[in-house]
């Protein structure tokens, strides 16, 4: 038998939970650590496509869009490259979904409380001993005094997860994590962690699935290079910002050689979010300077 895709690969993870939202149910259930009497039922997924000749091209999200039936949004990401500015982009995905509720005329009241669970296979926080970060809207002085749930986001670094869970009581949560990190290892099934969670179990069953499937073993390995590209690319861009840096030279002020270096990635193709998020300036000025370069 082929080894097993790994599930921290963003294409089978978004394959492996849209095709079976009982599992994504699941999952989301035991990171709210919902009561039983609480917990949902079923998610139906917004976003189930994913168009192969999409997913090569480089900084594309394979995000999960799940609304469940109370009217709760959820955004899910499984996140395997750093952005340098990703606190900025999960807060802006998460403020847009929010915002989409409403059409003109809608009452205010009308707006559900939308979710954020991202998933990192790379260390956000470092200088925190933890793997586990939820953030809200809370007062600085009154930390619990939360102005509104409405906004919440979830996140998870999977490479700390080892160093905390032999001091921890294992629980439905910690098992997933650690399906995320070793199920690819795990090939058979005598060497499978024994799951207390049934939907663990289920979810391995359809990753066997989704791995002996030559098409899906063929995109994912297509995804794994798209991602490793992006990261070739991304190094390559911050390499000619820091030379252009030095070429500008300290006499030159640091917003001019923003612009400078912004206006040679944008001649190289370079995507608008991407310039923005290795130089600092705001996207919108970084597309306005593009359009006032074309009709130059």
């Amino acid at each position: 038998m082929n080894h097993l895709l790994t599930p921290k690969n963003d294409y089978v993870f978004k394959k492996l939970f849209t095709e079976d939202t009982e599992i994504l149910t699941n999952l989301i259930n035991c990171v709210l650590e919902l009561s039983p009497e609480n917990r949902i039922v079923s998610v139906e997924i917004k976003n189930p496509d994913i168009l192969p000749d999409e997913f090569e091209k480089r900084f594309i999200i394979l995000d999960i869009r799940g609304l469940d039936s109370s009217g709760k949004e959820y955004d899910i990401e499984m996140q395997v490259r750093r952005y340098e500015n990703y606190p900025k982009r999960s807060l802006y995905y998460l403020c847009r979904m929010y915002g989409e509720q409403l059409k003109s005329g809608d009452d205010y009241g009308e707006l559900h409380p939308v979710i954020g669970i991202h998933f990192l296979d790379y260390r956000q926080f470092p200088e925190h001993k933890d793997f586990h970060y939820h953030f809200r809207l809370r007062d600085r002085n009154w930390p619990e005094l939360v102005l509104t749930d409405d906004l919440s986001l979830h996140i998870f670094e999977l490479r700390e997860i080892e160093k905390q869970m032999k001091d921890r009581k294992m629980t439905d949560l910690l098992e997933w994590l650690h399906f995320f990190n070793h199920a690819h290892e795990e090939g058979e099934k005598t060497m499978r962690t024994n799951y207390s969670n049934p939907m663990i179990t289920r979810a391995f069953d359809a990753l066997e699935s989704l791995s002996a499937d030559r098409i899906t073993r063929d995109l994912a390995e297509r995804r794994e290079k798209a991602l490793k590209d992006e990261t070739m690319f991304l190094n390559e861009a911050r390499r000619l910002g820091r030379a252009e840096g030095r070429a500008e030279g300290r006499a030159e002020g640091r917003k001019d050689m923003q612009f400078s270096i912004a206006e040679k990635l944008l001649a190289r193709g370079m995507d608008a979010d991407v310039i923005s998020e290795l130089t600092g300036l705001d996207s919108a000025e970084i597309i306005k300077m593009g359009q006032i370069s074309r009709k130059e």
